[in-house]
């Protein structure tokens, strides 16, 4: 029994993988689903449960308190659960939604009581993670049987994910146990707020990634206005009704920022160069994302002046991305960039004593969620105005060419100058964001 542990013990490469993957290797098994059944709505709802689910799990976890220590295990085993589901997804697609609806809690829960479980670990216990040389062979290993399997069979790649969830939910048991001393009350937050947020981030998202993926704007005019009126009423109970924030705005506006970064690159980026190149793009992006979350604790722990790199790196990404020749350089480098920022911001909340120490990461990726919703209504917003002011191609050409990966030549032109706006929107904010920091002190008391 205790060979078996210390097995397990020298995993540890696994759940870094595993846990970051878990963002993205659901999309590729539920899009092929969708794909495999001629663009059917039916078959597109597992990838519309997985997305929204993720996004907005967190809302609902501020109604009811769970250690990150059980947590992490609980969002594993949901994840397996979702797997057995789909299992059976050639006898029905409905064992299809539940299981897109279970990976998508899956997904949203792991990361934050992951990253949580790891600072307690290290800070209590000095335990210390893999090498990242490991985790980035087994991403490669692991990337490589997920592709293969994909083009052979669902139920079997619904099973090589399964069985992977289980050994990271062995290697996660044999993590050494801790106490923690809270002093901080868990905040009462408000019910109906609560659940405002969580059904306003489903449906925003639900509408959205539903049009994008079926190539139509039904309802995005409606939903843009809507979201406007709901970001007044909001504004107001925000400064004028609620309670005092556990953050200060400035604090909340980085980690809403890192939150918009993410998505840029793995929303607009991937819509913007497989219409340019077509339907490899998407895998490109995505592994040069994957590779830079295992590659940037690297690079990270050589730079003494995180922030001064940050916003350069920021700045350089920017000029990268907007041209096309150095455009995947761009997502590389933007791809680093943000995933140091986000060490960076794990590192000061995690030690913010503005909420209990174990709830600190959790609002943190809260947060983080809300500037993934932020940016898709700004980058479906930016489309909307481009193409309508542009009479060369609608909207609807552009998410049709996403949808059915085709390359488009007539939307280039647009797509650059929405991109040139959403670049230019990001640098207004990090300035704003820079200027703040110079003037205010963040994540001290």
């Amino acid at each position: 029994m205790e060979n078996i542990k210390k097995r397990f013990e020298s995993l540890q490469f696994i759940p870094f993988v595993l846990v970051n993957g878990m963002n993205l290797f659901p999309i590729f098994i539920l899009v092929h689903v969708f794909l495999q059944h001629n663009r059917e709505f039916s078959y597109l709802l597992p990838l519309l449960f997985f997305y929204c689910f993720k996004t907005t799990i967190l809302f609902l976890i501020r109604l009811k308190t769970l250690p990150m220590k059980k947590l992490l295990p609980v969002s594993i085993v949901i994840g397996i659960i979702g797997c057995v589901f789909g299992l059976f997804i050639n006898q029905s697609i409905i064992f299809g939604w539940i299981a897109g609806s279970l990976l998508g809690m899956c997904s949203g829960l792991m990361f934050p009581s992951y990253t949580t479980v790891m600072f307690h670990e290290r800070s209590l216990n000095e335990f210390k993670g893999s090498s990242q040389l490991y985790s980035l062979g087994y991403a490669l290993v692991f990337s490589a049987a997920l592709f293969k399997l994909i083009d052979v069979s669902m139920v079997e790649t619904f099973l090589f994910l399964g069985l992977n969830l289980i050994l990271l939910y062995s290697v996660i048991s044999t993590y050494p146990d801790y106490t923690i001393d809270e002093t901080i009350p868990y905040p009462n937050y408000s019910t109906i707020e609560t659940l405002v947020l969580f059904f306003v981030g489903f449906f925003t998202v639900f509408i959205i990634k539903g049009d994008k993926k079926l190539g139509v704007t039904n309802f995005l005019i409606s939903l843009m206005l809507i979201m406007l009126v709901l970001l007044v009423i909001y504004f107001v109970y925000y400064k004028k009704i609620t309670r005092q924030r556990q953050f200060k705005p400035l604090e909340s506006a980085l980690m809403i920022y890192k939150g918009m970064l993410t998505n840029f690159i793995l929303v607009f980026c991937t819509l913007y160069q497989m219409i340019n190149h077509g339907k490899s793009s998407l895998m490109i992006v995505y592994s040069l994302y994957l590779t830079s979350i295992i590659i940037s604790p690297m690079i990270g722990k050589k730079i003494k002046n995180k922030q001064h790199v940050i916003v350069y790196g920021l700045v350089i990404s920017f000029l990268l991305l907007s041209t096309h020749q150095l455009f995947y350089i761009g997502v590389l480098t933007l791809s680093i960039t943000t995933s140091i920022y986000n060490q960076q911001l794990n590192q000061a909340v995690y030690q913010y004593p503005v909420l209990p120490r174990d709830f600190r990461l959790i609002a943190k990726y809260r947060l983080g969620n809300i500037g993934s919703i932020v940016h898709q209504l700004v980058m479906m917003a930016v489309l909307l105005i481009v193409t309508n002011t542009s009479h060369k191609v609608s909207l609807d050409n552009i998410l049709h060419s996403y949808s059915f990966k085709e390359i488009d030549t007539k939307a280039i032109e647009v797509l650059d100058v929405s991109k040139y706006s959403i670049l230019m929107i990001f640098i207004v904010i990090l300035v704003f964001l820079y200027r703040g920091q110079k003037k205010e002190a963040i994540f001290s008391k």
